[in-house]
């Protein structure tokens, strides 16, 4: 008999068909497995109790009202095999645009927030082109298939979406938290029957290290673009994308969850931690309520001879300071913890990507040559 265990289990995660019906799932395949750190996913049965009055003190019964899936995945910051996470939380890459190429073998994707994650037609804005390969019934899809192999079984969760995003960093490492809010769960799934076709791309996802970070901050300027005198150096980080879905259902949903919409506006937020606390600069962008344009770049590994490096750009064309936390917790050096929310900015600052015309742009450099949106 089969024992369930983090260390055989597998994840994998592949978006659902530009042509794909809401429910439907899709089966995950080669290089789609992620590299899981822990998992939360819950199923939660919601239950109409009996509430008649009778001569018993006790609930005689209950029906079911609801079959909801949700929760949340950690996973392991990497420079290839994300694309398509990305992308989902995000919401649009560009069609003929991204990924552009670099080189011979180097493509750099850019992923921009969307007003909506729901599944829409493509737009003439969005690059399409007579003969581009865009076909009748083709739609932009920003949920996916999410299976995670257990051993006892492998649970499917079908057409989920991505909520929040948070992308972390300390000494320790370089992280992805996902909330998900997935439609169904299935234990025994006619699609994904075996995690034996779950690869990794390239035989090694190829971790993106906190050594590996650089963070460039200072004040907004559509004309004066960030440089290495900008550097700054930090103990921790944390960027959030909150995209504020709903979780509703309906008659024809039945009891599971409607396809989800926003429910109000997305929100970028995130923390910069100073290990020591040296001066009043941000304090006083605090105070000011100055905006501030920062970008954290990340640098990996060479990509094959090419001279080109994997990287991951986190672009943040506006934000301000909400609050600093100088906390002393006894006779050693005090660290400086300074959260802020980003904001949509006046226009494109210098030096960023064109398409930094949003709270955040994230890119990423590898060798995959495909727009995963499409």
């Amino acid at each position: 008999m089969a024992i369930g265990a983090g260390f055989s289990s597998r994840t994998a995660w592949k978006k659902e068909n530009k042509q794909g019906v809401y429910g439907v799932p899709i089966a995950c395949g080669a290089n789609d497995q992620l590299p899981l750190i822990s998992e939360a996913l819950v199923r939660n049965i919601e239950k109409g109790l009996d509430n008649t009055v009778r001569h018993k003190a006790g609930y005689g019964g209950s029906d079911m009202l609801g079959k909801l899936v949700s929760g949340t995945i950690t996973m392991e910051a990497v420079y290839r095999g994300i694309e398509s996470i990305l992308c989902s939380a995000m919401g649009f890459s560009h069609y003929t645009n991204s990924p552009e190429t670099i080189a011979s073998g180097v493509y750099r994707h850019t992923f921009e927030l969307a007003e909506h994650l729901a599944t829409e037609s493509w737009a003439a804005g969005d690059g399409i082109l007579a003969g581009g390969g865009c076909l009748a019934g083709d739609n932009k899809v920003r949920r996916g298939t999410l299976c995670i192999d257990k051993s006892v079984s492998i649970w499917e969760f079908i057409s989920t979406y991505i909520n929040e995003i948070t992308i972390k960093g300390d000494a320790k490492g370089a992280y992805i938290d996902l909330e998900m809010l997935p439609h169904n769960l299935d234990r025994a799934s006619a699609t994904n029957t075996s995690s034996g076709g779950w690869t990794i791309p390239n035989e090694d996802w190829l971790s993106i290290l906190f050594p590996d970070l650089v963070l460039w901050v200072d004040d907004y300027s559509a004309s004066v673009a960030l440089t290495v005198d900008d550097a700054i150096g930090i103990s921790e980080f944390e960027i959030k994308l909150s995209n504020n879905l709903s979780v509703e259902q309906d008659s024809l949903s039945g009891l599971y969850m409607a396809d989800p919409r926003r429910n109000g506006k997305r929100l970028v937020t995130g923390s910069f931690t100073f290990p020591r606390y040296e001066n009043n600069i941000f304090l006083n962008d605090l105070d000011a309520q100055n905006k501030l344009m920062a970008m954290l770049k990340f640098t990996g590994s060479q990509i094959g001879a090419t001279g080109y490096y994997r990287t991951l750009w986190i672009w943040l064309p506006t934000l301000k300071f909400d609050r600093v936390e100088a906390p002393m917790g006894g006779a050693g050096l005090i660290s400086v913890k300074h959260s802020f929310t980003a904001e949509v900015p006046a226009a494109v600052p210098a030096g960023f990507p064109s398409q930094a015309a949003k709270e955040m742009v994230i890119q990423i450099q590898n060798d995959f040559a495909t727009n995963p949106l499409k």
